[in-house]
């Protein structure tokens, strides 16, 4: 499980918990699994939606979070 550290646009800082599933791809030949997809959550389990690389939605709220801070004025 990966974490992530996100800052909203007013620079509250958010702990984000990203998981991927296994696929299980085992037949009669063996045991085997492949990577699924990835889900993202606030650490309250709050889902996010991928924006691009950099920036995720709060599915809730429709706020946006980023991977770097924004530089204040």
């Amino acid at each position: 499980m990966e974490t992530l550290t996100l800052y909203a646009e007013d620079g509250t800082q958010y702990r984000a918990l990203v998981h991927q599933e296994r696929i299980n791809t085992s037949s009669m030949d063996g045991v085997s699994s492949i990577p699924g997809m990835k889900s993202i959550r606030l650490q309250d389990g709050t889902p996010l939606n991928y924006v691009d690389n950099e920036t995720f939605k709060n599915a809730v709220t429709g706020e946006l979070l980023s991977r770097t801070p924004k530089k204040k004025p």
